[in-house]
């Protein structure tokens, strides 16, 4: 989603700067939920954060990067939070992981459902935000681990290093699909399920 003018105008490097922007990305995002985007003005978020609308162009040329800070945040915080939680799975055969995984990024995903619907909205027709594990190879690299230690588990013939690469992005574009078009399948549980019968015969040949 960041184009050019999704850059901060001023790197926020004192701690003092650092909680500016954290309010005003947290004010951003309250405004985004509770009021549309329409409504999200630069003057409405200064307002909602407490901060004159000259601090807000001091750190934001534009709403239009505050949106894409805030996008880059919650990606950022949605990987973290996912990882770390995968990361403990050690002890897990494939399936479980499978199954434990999809129930973490999906939950994960869910927590924010709101907001992230109408980023979707704030993002249209401007490129999409850069995947996390773009960003983050190591963790391609931590997944192929996964599939490392449980060969014996795997389908003949599966490609371990372009499934590394793809699985994440595969089920990336099914939470993206279903936030923007299909929001139910997050509570009713019809997202888990077809993505865990989507990997499980990717991976296993079974489910």
């Amino acid at each position: 989603m960041p184009t050019n003018t999704g850059h901060h105008r001023k790197k926020p490097r004192q701690a003092r700067s650092v909680a500016t922007v954290g309010i005003l990305l947290d004010a951003a995002a309250l405004v985004l939920v509770d009021e549309g985007y329409e409504r999200a003005t630069t003057n409405r978020i200064a307002e909602r954060a407490g901060v004159s609308i000259g601090s807000l162009y001091q750190y934001f040329p534009n709403r239009d990067a505050l949106f894409g800070a805030l996008h880059g945040r919650t990606e950022a915080q949605m990987s973290e939070n996912i990882w770390q939680t995968i990361s403990g799975f050690e002890g897990l055969d494939l399936r479980g992981f499978v199954r434990s995984g999809l129930n973490t990024a999906i939950s994960q995903h869910a927590r924010v459902l709101p907001l992230l619907r109408v980023l979707m909205e704030t993002a249209s027709g401007r490129p999409p935000v850069q995947w996390p594990f773009d960003r983050f190879p190591q963790r391609q690299g931590l997944l192929r681990g996964m599939f490392d230690s449980h060969a014996d588990e795997l389908r003949p013939g599966f490609n371990r290093e372009a499934g590394s690469f793809f699985i994440p992005r595969m089920v990336g574009s099914a939470l993206d699909a279903a936030i923007a078009f299909r929001p139910d399948a997050f509570a009713n549980g019809e997202l888990e399920q077809e993505l865990d019968t989507m990997l499980s015969y990717y991976l296993i040949g079974e489910r």
